[in-house]
């Protein structure tokens, strides 16, 4: 036995010494159980039999006395609700026996009975109690009540008792058997996961991984130490990418208006004149400013200014669809990239809905200010070649449109 132990590695001498332990104490679970329930039984049975033989005595009494075996007899028949009271004899002083209950249908005579001596106490005879109570009118005893209980039921029940045991403690032998497995394996399982776990970053080069933490000991905190790190330097990360976004994105916006600035209006103007070429189609670019910008800022302040170009950039960008292009360029300069439709009446829509949009005046507190814009428009490829050519171009026509009275928009013309 001990050479077969002794040959096993490790986690077999785990898994054998948590077998062996749950299946001892499965069986010595088992006999104590057995011994107590045996023992408790046969006393809460003797205690409840010799109760009601003493009641059954009691109603017994009166009968007896006159020798009335038909009320004898009924009493004792009584019992058939006893299911476990198999006989029950009524005795007068001598022994003879004026009444007689049985379970069984063919009786047998009992020959204990005969041999019996007349004194109330309770025996034992195999699986039967036999319970002796006087019979008494006052103080004087006129005979007596000899009952026989068996304990076939309760011995059934006992085994019932016990085979439930007995299966739910080999309930408990197998899942201590695979507990036992787990904990024989627990410390190299989460070393391993920790390993996969920083592979995976090292390959992937991501912090999205967590670390399984299997328990509370040593390897338990290093795994949570490391989802910590990993946490924290996810966190950092995150700040980073959110930083270089923003930066970004105030690369290519105006901090006022929030509009695209030059240098995105550029990047997308280059793209809009690629996809044209691809397409066979057309483009067009447009220069605008605020007519008188320069007094009202003057005359007003820079914040008033200021809020006259936001709402300016609104009412425009109110005009544009949304795949258009609007971005201010500078001071009250914007400009706007259009895909021109196959009629070519893109741009001249869309510069009367501008012209139109300016005759509702600005409410500034109390002061109202009407505002007008100038706008020089230049089609790609008809007017330039290039976006640098197509930009100068339309800036020409702005100021063509300003020289003829401003509050209007004119196409370049070529010389």
């Amino acid at each position: 036995m001990w050479k077969f132990y002794h040959r096993l590695n490790i986690e077999k001498k785990l898994n054998f010494m948590s077998l062996s332990t749950a299946l001892m104490a499965g069986i010595i679970a088992i006999v104590f159980i057995s011994i107590y329930q045996y023992i408790d039984g046969k006393k809460n049975i003797a205690y409840t039999n010799q109760t009601l033989t003493k009641i059954l005595a009691q109603n017994i009494a009166p009968a007896l006395l006159f020798k009335d075996v038909n009320n004898i007899q009924a009493s004792l028949s009584s019992l058939k609700y006893e299911k476990n009271i198999v006989e029950a004899y009524a005795l007068l002083d001598n022994g003879e026996i004026i009444g007689r209950y049985t379970r069984e249908r063919l009786f047998k005579p009992n020959p204990l009975i005969k041999n019996i001596s007349l004194e109330p106490k309770q025996f034992w005879n195999g699986f039967r109690l036999y319970t002796i109570t006087p019979i008494k009118d006052d103080a004087n005893s006129i005979g007596f009540l000899i009952t026989v209980y068996t304990m076939n039921k309760f011995i059934s029940y006992l085994l019932m008792q016990m085979l439930f045991i007995a299966l739910i403690i080999i309930t408990s032998i197998v899942l201590t058997f695979k507990y036992f497995k787990i904990l024989s394996r627990d410390i190299l399982i989460p070393i391993s996961h920790l390993n996969k776990s920083t592979t995976q970053i090292i390959k992937t080069k991501t912090l999205n991984t967590e670390v399984k933490i299997y328990n509370n000991d040593e390897i338990g905190l290093l795994a949570k130490n490391f989802n910590i790190m990993i946490k924290e330097l996810s966190k950092y990360h995150e700040e980073l990418s959110k930083q270089k976004d923003l930066l970004s994105y105030k690369a290519n916006h105006d901090e006022l208006t929030d509009l695209p600035n030059r240098a995105l209006f550029n990047d997308r103007l280059t793209v809009a004149i690629n996809r044209s070429d691809r397409n066979s189609g057309a483009i067009s670019v447009f220069f605008l400013d605020i007519d008188y910008f320069k007094q009202i800022n003057d005359k007003y302040g820079h914040d008033v200014g200021d809020e006259i170009l936001k709402r300016f950039a609104v009412r425009l960008q109110s005009c544009l669809r949304a795949e258009d292009t609007l971005a201010r360029i500078g001071g009250d300069e914007f400009m706007i990239i259009l895909q021109e439709n196959e009629n070519m009446t893109t741009s001249i829509t869309v510069a009367n809905k501008i012209v139109d949009a300016m005759k509702e005046p600005i409410e500034l507190g109390e002061t109202q200010l009407m505002l007008s814009t100038s706008i020089g428009i230049a089609i790609y490829p008809s007017d330039a070649a290039s976006a640098s050519e197509l930009v100068k171009n339309a800036d020409l026509a702005m100021y063509k449109a300003k020289e003829a009275g401003r509050n209007n928009f004119k196409f370049f013309e070529q010389k």
